[in-house]
C-alpha cells in the first residue's frame, strides 16, 4: 500500500474512531438532552408502527384514539406471539418424534438437539412479543424510561464496538501495515466491512420492532464483527483452514441427515 493511500486508510478509520467516541462520550456527558433526544425519536418510531398497524386495519389515522391505534398494535403482536406457539406446539413433537424413531440411528441425538433449539428459540420469540405488548402499553400511557435506558445502552455498546475495532485497525497499519500485505488487506476489509454494519445498524434496522419488542442490534453487531473478523484472519493468515474444516463439519452432519 502507498503513502496515499496508507494515510486515506487511516483517515476514514480515524473519521469513524472519533464520531464513535463521540457518540459513547455524549451518553456520558450530557445524559439529559440524550435521553430527550431518543426518546423523540422512540416516540416517533413506535407511534409510526402503530399508525401502519392501524391504517391496515381499514380505517384512517385520525379516526381512532391515541389508546385505540396503540391497541391495534397490541393485538397485532399478540396475534403472532399466538401463532409461533402455535407452531411450536407442531414442530418441537415432530422434531423430538424423529429423535426416538426406530431409524434415526445415528441422528437421533441431531433432532434431539434440533428440537430443543427451535422450542427455545420459539419461547423466547414469544417472550419478546410478550415484553413488545407491555412496552406498548408503557407508551400508550407516556412511560418511556425503560426504552430509552436500554436504547442508550445499545448506542453505547455499538460506539465502543466501533471504538476497538477501529483502533485496533489503526495500530495495525501504523506499526505493522507497510511490511505484510495480508495485515493491511484484513485492515482494509475490516474497515469496509464496520463501514457496511454501522450503515446496517443506523440506516436499516428496523427501529420500531427494536424498541417495541426491546430486541437491540448492537450485540448481534458485535457478534457479526467478531464472526466477520475470524473468517477473514482465516482466509488471509490461515489459508482457510478453519473455513474448510467448519464446512467439512456441516457437510458431514448433512451426509447423515435422512
Amino acid at each position: 500500500m502507498g503513502s496515499i493511500g496508507k494515510a486515506a486508510l487511516i483517515t476514514v478509520q480515524m473519521i469513524g474512531l472519533t464520531l464513535s467516541a463521540f457518540l459513547v462520550a455524549a451518553t456520558f456527558t450530557n445524559p439529559k438532552q440524550v435521553e430527550e433526544r431518543l426518546q423523540n425519536f422512540a416516540i416517533a418510531k413506535v407511534e409510526r408502527a402503530v399508525d401502519t398497524a392501524w391504517t391496515a386495519t381499514g380505517k384512517r389515522v385520525v379516526e381512532g384514539g391515541r389508546a385505540e391505534r396503540f391497541g391495534s398494535l397490541s393485538r397485532q403482536i399478540g396475534m403472532n406471539a399466538e401463532a409461533i406457539d402455535v407452531k411450536r406446539q407442531k414442530i418441537v413433537p415432530a422434531l423430538l418424534a424423529n429423535s426416538v424413531s426406530d431409524g434415526c440411528k445415528e441422528t437421533c441425538e441431531f433432532w434431539g438437539a434440533a428440537a430443543a433449539i427451535a422450542d427455545s428459540a420459539m419461547i423466547e420469540r414469544v417472550r419478546q412479543l410478550k415484553v413488545g405488548q407491555g412496552t406498548l402499553q408503557d407508551f400508550a400511557l407516556e412511560r418511556y424510561e425503560t426504552s430509552v435506558v436500554s436504547l442508550i445502552a445499545d448506542l453505547r455498546q455499538f460506539g465502543l464496538v466501533n471504538i476497538v475495532v477501529l483502533s485496533l485497525m489503526v495500530t495495525l497499519l501504523l506499526l505493522r501495515g507497510p511490511q505484510k500485505w495480508q495485515l493491511v488487506a484484513f485492515s482494509v476489509a475490516i474497515t469496509g466491512y464496520t463501514a457496511w454494519a454501522a450503515y446496517g445498524y443506523v440506516v436499516d434496522q428496523n427501529w420500531a420492532l427494536s424498541i417495541i419488542l426491546q430486541d437491540w442490534a448492537a450485540p448481534g453487531y458485535q457478534a457479526g464483527m467478531i464472526i466477520a473478523a475470524c473468517i477473514l484472519a482465516d482466509w488471509l493468515f490461515l489459508r482457510s483452514r478453519i473455513t474448510n474444516l467448519v464446512i467439512a463439519a456441516i457437510g458431514g452432519i448433512g451426509g447423515i441427515l435422512p
